[in-house]
């Protein structure tokens, strides 16, 4: 299922050869991804200086089912060669299907070229279709351009700081379909 970016995420389309779901067959491009991204982007995403994109991490979102782990790939010049990858994991301690977390990473060359607004794009009206009320995104300090970015999209609910960052919550526009356009 590759999909079609409409809209604002046109530019996307443009710049990558499509964005998919993440399936099981996709761990080995997934490695090779990471292996591509600086340390400076890894640190970012991971908060810390991951060597390898975790394996505990990757199994969760090749084995869930979307309600659990959403992923999606951003691919260029075919599925082995990936160029960004994004993942919603539920979590279900307030609730079953009321929130999540958010995770994006793209590889440093491809980086500002809409590929990760995509990705989240269609993970946000995924989760939205599901009912999903609220995602939550955390970042380093220093990083808050990435939560403004959000805010121009999605309602924020709460922020506070922690040692290793922001953490900032944002409510998901529900959606008639799954890569539609959101609706309050």
């Amino acid at each position: 299922m590759t999909v079609v970016i409409e809209g604002a995420d046109r530019r996307a389309a443009a710049s990558a050869d499509g964005i998919d779901l993440l399936r099981p067959a996709d761990a080995d491009a997934v490695a090779a991804l990471f292996a591509a991204c600086s340390p400076e982007t890894v640190r970012l995403r991971f908060l810390g200086g991951a060597r390898e994109f975790p394996r505990a991490h990757l199994d969760r979102l090749l084995a869930g089912p979307p309600a659990a782990h959403d992923a999606v790939v951003a691919y260029r010049g075919g599925r082995d060669r990936l160029v960004g990858i994004a993942g919603f994991a539920a979590d279900d301690t307030a609730g079953p299907g009321t929130g999540g977390e958010l995770g994006v990473l793209v590889v440093d060359a491809w980086q500002r070229r809409g590929v990760g607004t995509a990705m989240v794009g269609l993970l946000l009206a995924r989760a939205g279709a599901r009912g999903v009320e609220h995602v939550t995104v955390n970042v380093p300090h220093g990083r808050r351009g990435l939560l403004a970015a959000l805010g121009r999209r999605l309602e924020p609910v709460r922020a506070s700081y922690t040692p290793d960052g922001l953490t900032a919550v944002y409510k998901v526009a529900r959606t008639t379909r799954a890569a539609g356009v959101g609706t309050q």
